[in-house]
């Protein structure tokens, strides 16, 4: 075995798992050798309840390994063990499928990682170890942080998970991993950031919104940031005013940003927007000079104000998302939409037609809303994904069409946005859209005439009885 070329034995490892890799090594020290660039994966994961701080301070000193870690996941998400009971009883009623085996299974391992959790430091602890860490690692990349996602490896726990309520708010611990955390990042050459829960208020606080601003030249060097702020329950002007004020000043370091996701989420009342100015955001005319992908989440603004920000950025913004999922839970229709409480959309569509000179794709989802609630100009509409964030087609599950025709809201137009995309991009007259129920399938708005299922609402409306036909930007329903 000795006698193989190097160049295939790589090939062999590649295909190869942890364990079949530690098996190979032990064929021969050619063998071992060549192994020791597969004994470790690109992506390092962090979880609570093993101590993956003091492996990857191991890794950073270890003159082969160093260079292994390219991108590095902290799992920092707590469940609420009541709530999250109450939810997989209910499922496995529902479904009938695993039974009560698979409930008490998966509970009975939760228990035993957490009992292992508390063997482990709390990551706050280890913020000088994490320090040394990330300053020997030179080809870390990039860093998620999420609060959100199932770190137990425990498949009853993905569908717990996909609830908010089901996830436990710990601000104060949360606060202090992320001081942990940003302590380290000055130290590190990133690409890309992803916190997906940071409380807001860490823009208030002197101590904290100066670690933040300690990491501007990491933040200089992204290509990439990803960030969901979470609206505290109660927080005064002044206070919010001087966390914007924080957030903007951190938002205005990474200024080589490429792709930059924005959300807000309020935890406490999920159909909430918080109410946003772009110009006291970014305390002026601040443009992103690179900026391609562009998403905005959760806000309510006036629509000169979104208008002028989306115009600053028409010379390299080529993918534009406006709303999301947001908070909603599993089968519900996305509360991530975005609010003009000044304006009203047509105007502001109208606006931007063909100004965006470098985009090729817009996406508009979730709860869209204009005007005030007891004018009868008020403008309320839900719009569907038709497309997830990496722009791939969404396809609807099987039964979700007739669940969505029972709980859609009476008061609410419900559309999906590829009219409004080819109005943006191509110019035309203002789309007609279908609304949800139709028994045609959506056109691409790339297709050309002749193919099949190139016809448009736009340019050949055929209300049938499963669906009707509804220019946006007129007068809602009456509530």
């Amino acid at each position: 075995m000795d006698l193989l070329p190097i160049e295939l034995v790589r090939i062999v490892y590649q295909y190869c798992d942890l364990p079949t890799v530690t098996a190979l090594r032990l064929a021969s020290r050619k063998f071992a050798d060549i192994g020791y660039d597969y004994l470790l994966l690109d992506h390092f994961a962090v979880v609570e309840w093993r101590d993956d701080v003091q492996r990857l301070h191991s890794i950073a000193r270890h003159d082969r390994l160093l260079g292994k870690p390219r991108s590095l996941v902290f799992h920092l998400a707590k469940v609420d063990v009541g709530r999250a009971q109450e939810t997989t009883s209910l499922h496995q009623w529902l479904r009938r499928r695993e039974g009560h085996d698979f409930i008490q299974e998966g509970w009975s391992r939760y228990h035993k990682l957490e009992e292992r959790a508390t063997l482990v430091a709390p990551l706050h602890t280890r913020q000088s170890m994490l320090e040394a860490t990330l300053k020997r690692l030179p080809n870390l990349e990039v860093v998620d942080i999420n609060f959100t996602k199932n770190p137990y490896g425990i498949d009853l726990f993905d569908q717990v998970f996909s609830y908010h309520h089901c996830r436990k708010q710990d601000r104060l611990r949360a606060s202090k991993d992320l001081d942990a955390i940003l302590s380290a990042l000055p130290h590190a050459r990133l690409q890309s950031l992803s916190i997906d829960q940071v409380p807001l208020e860490l823009f208030r606080h002197p101590d904290a919104r100066q670690r933040w601003f300690d990491c501007a030249q990491t933040f200089a060097g992204l290509s990439r940031l990803d960030l969901v702020l979470d609206i505290p329950r109660q927080m005064g002007p002044a206070s919010r005013s001087r966390a914007i004020n924080g957030l903007g000043r951190v938002l205005q370091s990474a200024n080589n940003v490429t792709h930059l996701r924005l959300a807000f989420h309020t935890y406490h009342a999920p159909a909430e927007k918080f109410e946003l100015s772009f110009r006291a955001l970014f305390a002026g005319d601040f443009t992103y000079k690179r900026l391609t992908d562009l998403k905005l989440e959760g806000i309510s603004c006036s629509e000169e104000d979104l208008k002028s920000f989306l115009l600053r950025h028409s010379p390299t913004l080529e993918r534009l998302r406006l709303g999301g999922r947001g908070l909603a839970k599993p089968l519900e229709l996305s509360i991530g939409g975005i609010h003009l409480h000044n304006g009203r959309w047509r105007s502001l569509f109208t606006g931007l037609k063909e100004k965006l000179t470098a985009l090729q794709r817009f996406h508009l989802e979730g709860d869209i809303e204009s005007g005030d609630a007891y004018t009868r100009t008020r403008e309320v509409w839900d719009f569907l994904p038709v497309v997830s964030d990496d722009w791939n087609t969404v396809h609807q599950e099987d039964g979700f069409e007739g669940w969505y025709k029972k709980s859609a809201s009476r008061c609410k137009e419900n559309f999906d946005s590829l009219g409004l995309e080819r109005f943006l991009i191509s110019g035309g007259p203002w789309p007609m859209f279908i609304k949800y129920g139709n028994t045609s399938a959506y056109p691409s708005p790339y297709s050309s005439p002749g193919q099949s299922g190139s016809s448009s609402p736009v340019d050949s409306p055929s209300p049938t009885s499963s669906g009707t036909f509804s220019s946006f930007g007129s007068p809602a329903p009456s509530v």
